[in-house]
């Protein structure tokens, strides 16, 4: 990973950790209490941290007891949670990722008088449970439309975190989208670790695989992999003529020379609302699953290459539609 990119990183934890503590005063007898669980630590530059910027924009509506878990600490909740009673339970617990769907299940099941909501755990809603699936094929529909318009050699790339069926979505929409602008491209696939989240933490592996894909002649790739993303920034940096799709947030201002847009997921706008029902008394359980109909995924064009803007514009009402088919499609999970 670059220095100047480690030091961005640090520097935006630290902007995160300054507007947190301005959000953070003691809070008064019977504030409502919300604990959430992170895939990743804070500062991953894209899911994590968007999930954290949800709880400080609902904290900054309502004073808040926040409570937050990482990975190396989760599986202390649940003794936590059975030890803790009164108004220090929590009102709504957020588990954040594929990865605690069984985890947050068994936990709803346990605790019915508190509400839980699932980012990207399809399939086992239930009363006090929202499963919330943010769907990325059309975002990443229009991520691969833009490569595939971009192309010099019409040989593209993607490289994923690890195999799940939420990254399955990624690349289907990309390599669909890829191919609806010209049928014959190549695309070129990989994983930083086929059967762990760390390969959402390892940058170095990913800059790796990013350069042996320019190398191979693919000059756009698809990023997907949380902050292992900045090891594919270092290599297209140092590869010129080579760029960058970045995710979940806008990852522009973190490569402006060669990162043409990200496919945003908006995981923050998820935590708000979910934060905003539980306490107004109008929140639901069940599965729910939207995407770039319903504003939470979309594309961010770096003002740099704002001349694909209209190109790109003009795919979204077919990505939408494909968006829905392939929902309709895949096999329905849960109950």
């Amino acid at each position: 990973m670059k220095p100047c990119l480690y030091i961005l990183a640090v520097l935006t934890l630290l902007a995160l950790l300054l507007i947190a503590a301005g959000c953070s005063q003691p809070a008064p007898a019977g504030t409502p209490v919300v604990w959430i669980v992170y895939g990743s630590e804070k500062g991953d530059l894209s899911y994590t941290d968007a999930a954290y910027q949800g709880l400080l924009a609902a904290q900054q509506k309502q004073p808040l007891v926040i409570r937050e878990f990482v990975p190396r600490d989760f599986e202390t909740l649940p003794a936590v949670l059975n030890a803790t009673t009164g108004a220090a339970r929590p009102a709504l617990i957020i588990t954040v990722g594929f990865q605690y769907a069984g985890f947050t299940r068994e936990l709803a099941d346990q605790h019915k008088d508190i509400r839980f909501l699932a980012i990207d755990q399809a399939g086992i809603g239930s009363d006090n449970l929202r499963a919330y699936e943010i769907t990325s094929y059309g975002d990443s529909y229009l991520a691969g439309v833009l490569a595939a318009s971009a192309s010099r050699t019409q040989h593209v790339g993607i490289i994923m975190g690890t195999e799940s069926e939420v990254l399955d979505t990624f690349f289907d929409g990309y390599t669909d989208g890829a191919r609806a602008v010209n049928a014959t491209i190549a695309v070129d696939h990989t994983y930083v670790r086929h059967h762990s989240t760390e390969g959402f933490t390892d940058a170095p592996a990913a800059q790796k695989s990013a350069e042996a894909m320019y190398r191979n002649g693919t000059d756009v790739i698809f990023a997907c992999a949380g902050y292992t993303n900045t090891g594919v920034f270092g290599a297209a940096e140092n590869s010129p003529g080579r760029f960058v799709i970045g995710t979940d947030s806008d990852q522009s201002p973190h490569g402006p020379e060669f990162i043409l847009a990200s496919a945003v997921k908006r995981a923050d706008r998820v935590v708000s609302v979910g934060i905003g029902d539980t306490l107004d008394g109008t929140f639901t359980g069940g599965n729910v699953t939207a995407g770039l109909t319903e504003g939470v995924t979309g594309i961010v064009i770096n003002p740099r290459f704002e001349g694909y803007n209209e190109s790109v514009s003009a795919w979204e009402t077919q990505a939408r539609a494909e968006e829905k088919e392939y929902l309709q499609s895949r096999p329905r999970k849960g109950s």
